[in-house]
């Protein structure tokens, strides 16, 4: 897809006039920008360009290039088609393989901005779209992680490792993706060819800090998944602890009475075996010693 954009009106058009006071917006797939970019950027440059998807600013002579993932949500964020964008004075290029979001985006922003169009306030307009619902989505995984909070503080036999591990590895992806968007904007808005007005630059700083914002707020929830990870360790060392405590209160306990046992269990000529009441005396100080040590122990708050 092609538009054209003259005097803030943005339509289709099938080809490109260079005239001044007109700009371009096109939309194209990888392999249609193989196709007709040779014009504009050496085939070897762009085949090395497309085969990196990472997200990243690059500056050439020619063009500025942006590379950054494709979505609408966390949940498809590692599995996002990569969207190129190839920014010159009076152009923009929009390569991903996946153009149907980038077109309702393009014919979106012709109807909502009739009359004040530009390059620079499509840039905008792109970022806007990329962060639109993030702020939702970050108050979404706060409460998936307060709710995690109170499982682990209230269920003593669910294991929460796999899950606490989950959330933060989910976190720094997104924390990776806002570093990444800084990084870009700010390269963008230092507007070094001149393709923005100054108005387009301080929405570009704008869209920046609220970039700024989202980065330190999944950073704090990150902080937040952290001290429940440290909740759950100290949870488990207490339960640990206890059944540490309740061996070692059987194990006192029982070894004076192990010890009289083996006595009694050994085949030698002991007196008091010729005593008719020996083996009920010997029952009644092995309960006395069993007695006394858990009197002991309760007195001494072990248990």
């Amino acid at each position: 897809m092609l538009y054209q954009i003259y005097e803030g009106n943005m339509s289709s058009v099938d080809k490109i006039v260079q005239t001044d006071g007109y700009s371009y917006v096109s939309a194209v797939t990888v392999s249609e920008a193989l196709q007709y970019f040779p014009e504009i950027i050496p085939r070897t440059l762009a085949v090395r360009i497309f085969e990196n998807p990472s997200m990243r600013f690059e500056n050439h002579e020619q063009f500025d290039l942006l590379c950054l993932p494709l979505f609408r949500s966390f949940r498809d964020l590692k599995h996002s088609p990569s969207v190129y964008l190839f920014i010159q004075k009076n152009i923009v290029y929009f390569v991903c393989d996946e153009c149907k979001n980038l077109v309702s985006l393009l014919e979106q922003f012709a109807k909502n901005n009739a009359g004040t169009a530009g390059l620079g306030r499509l840039l905008c307009a792109f970022f806007e779209y990329q962060l639109d619902d993030d702020l939702t989505e970050l108050d979404n995984i706060e409460k998936q992680i307060a709710d995690l909070e109170g499982r682990v503080l209230t269920d003593r036999q669910e294991n929460f490792t796999e899950e606490i591990i989950r959330e933060r590895k989910r976190l720094m992806a997104i924390m990776r993706y806002y570093e990444g968007l800084l990084s870009i904007l700010e390269y963008i808005a230092m507007n070094e060819k001149h393709v923005f007005s100054s108005r387009s630059v301080r929405f570009l700083n704008i869209i920046h800090g609220k970039t700024q914002r989202l980065y330190d707020k999944a950073k704090n929830l990150r902080e937040y998944v952290s001290e429940i990870r440290e909740a759950y360790q100290a949870e488990v060392d207490i339960r640990t602890n206890n059944i540490m405590k309740v061996l070692t209160i059987v194990t006192i306990i029982f070894m004076p009475l192990t010890l009289i046992v083996g006595w009694y269990g050994m085949n030698l000529r002991m007196p008091e075996y010729g005593v008719a009441a020996a083996y009920p005396i010997v029952i009644v100080i092995c309960i006395l010693v069993a007695v006394v040590g858990i009197v002991y122990f309760k007195k001494h708050k072990w248990f």
